[in-house]
């Protein structure tokens, strides 16, 4: 499992993708005091060999880009971490409009989260479905996400087999309808296109001296709170201090393997990308 060492006294993080020798459709990085991670919106297993997304760089090149935008952009402490993330939007559709159409409902999109501290303060913002989590000391660890996106009506899989014509019909439409509402006024912010979605992250500042530990998490490493309720957003904390960021992603991948079917936990991966990095102070 490749490790990515952000900083050798407090900050460390695993980003792995859904299966071996796939390409993983997280990215994960830092620079000083700040950190950044993304999850890239890919599509379901069952439609993922029928969809054009009218880029022609493909969705980890857009990650890639997007990510060393933001660290770059953010050594100046002078502008706001929402300031950061649009000229980050700005510059990298830059980089690829004369070549791709960043007009089509599934051009490369992101979700965003992204911790920097100083000596006082740590600012976060947290742009669509992964998570962050601060132990601040009190008895439950601050969760930080944005879940505009699992508030869209979506049809549901019911009692489908991930293998029937209908459940590919149920995937590609809710593929289809979270993509129509992106940054969308009564849909959901994502990284992407527009700018100006980075006013809409949720974002905050936190004295320094009140975090113990952080958390940043793509969807994929926080299936065992969320989807498969297997652990509490405090034992999904301690589990990562403990057993680091592949104890996990492991755990994930033990119960995502008991269920490759997608029968218990209907979903439209079986396996997920999954990136978790942990922040000491």
């Amino acid at each position: 499992m490749p490790h990515v060492r952000l900083d050798p006294v407090k900050l460390t993080g695993v980003s792995t993708p859904n299966r071996p020798f796939r390409q993983n459709e997280d990215w994960l990085g830092s620079r000083a005091e700040m950190v950044v991670l993304l999850d890239g919106c890919g599509v379901p297993d069952s439609v993922s060999g029928e969809l054009e997304t009218g880029c022609s760089h493909g969705l980890p090149w857009f990650l890639k880009s997007l990510g060393t935008a933001l660290l770059r952009n953010g050594e100046d402490t002078r502008a706001s971490l929402s300031d950061v993330l649009a000229t980050s939007i700005s510059q990298t559709c830059a980089a690829h409009q004369t070549r791709c159409d960043l007009t089509h409902p599934l051009t490369p999109a992101s979700t965003v989260v992204m911790l920097r501290g100083d000596a006082s303060t740590v600012d976060y913002l947290v742009l669509s479905d992964s998570t962050l989590l601060v132990d601040d000391g009190g008895d439950e660890p601050m969760v930080i996400s944005d879940d505009r996106v699992r508030s869209l009506a979506l049809p549901g899989f019911g009692d489908l087999r991930p293998d029937s014509r209908q459940y590919r019909e149920v995937a590609s439409a809710r593929l289809h309808e979270r993509a129509r509402m992106r940054n969308h006024p009564e849909g959901y912010p994502v990284a992407s296109t527009d700018p100006q979605a980075a006013y809409q992250a949720v974002t905050g500042q936190i004295r320094r001296d009140r975090v113990r530990r952080a958390l940043l998490a793509s969807d994929g490493a926080t299936r065992l709170v969320d989807m498969f309720d297997q652990l509490t957003w405090t034992q999904l904390l301690d589990l990562a201090f403990t057993a680091g960021p592949e104890g996990v992603i492991d755990r994930t991948r033990e119960v995502e393997d008991a269920d490759t079917a997608c029968l218990a936990w209907p979903r439209g991966r079986a396996y997920d990308d999954a990136t978790v990095a942990l922040c000491r102070w």
